[in-house]
């Protein structure tokens, strides 16, 4: 995909909430480059710092966190959403987080470095980075809300409605993970819906 085809199509993913000049999505895309990872290859591990932002041009990825042995899914990101440790980008310091492609996924990456640089050209390009940071922070509360105020269930079925293709794509142990249940519990889950 060329610059200015990645530049459209951001344009057109992020015009609902910031409709920025087709001349400032160019530049953004012209400082990303693409990333392909296969079905279940680290992306950044954790302990690392992460070193880029990624917006999912294809597929989907979990954000994990090491718990006693286990892993326990933080969040979980499809396409035409940006997916990053954005503690450790915005920091530049180690995190336990994680991430993993959760199936063969491409992903355009911007360095902290150039998106820095891009920031120091424009006023505009501050905003671009605004509203892709309130983005992240939008999408990370209404994780924290949900966990705190819904049902089990209720999380599910809001996954359902809002990410159905995730419920298609994503083995079952990461959504239970997500919603905070076990795999069994999830499993029961189901039948008493479809019951």
């Amino acid at each position: 995909m060329e610059f200015f085809e990645i530049g459209n199509h951001l344009k057109k993913v992020f015009d609902v909430s910031f409709k920025a000049d087709i001349k400032l999505w160019n530049v953004f895309s012209e400082r990303m480059f693409l990333r392909r990872f296969k079905k279940n290859q680290t992306i950044k591990k954790a302990n690392e710092t992460e070193k880029y932002l990624n917006f999912i041009l294809k597929g989907s990825v979990g954000t994990f966190i090491p718990n006693n042995g286990n892993e326990t899914c933080i969040n979980l990101s499809i396409n035409d959403s940006f997916s990053t440790d954005y503690f450790s980008f915005l920091k530049q310091k180690p995190s336990l987080i994680y991430t993993v492609a959760l199936e063969n996924t491409e992903l355009l990456s911007i360095s902290y470095s150039e998106l820095s640089t891009l920031y120091s050209m424009s006023t505009s390009s501050v905003w671009l980075g605004k509203i892709i940071a309130e983005q992240l922070f939008i999408q990370r509360q209404q994780i924290q809300i949900d966990l705190l105020t819904l049902t089990a269930k209720e999380r599910y079925l809001k996954l359902v409605f809002e990410k159905p293709e995730l419920i298609q794509k994503i083995a079952l142990k990461h959504i239970a993970s997500y919603i905070g249940v076990t795999p069994e519990s999830l499993s029961r889950l189901r039948k008493e819906i479809v019951n």
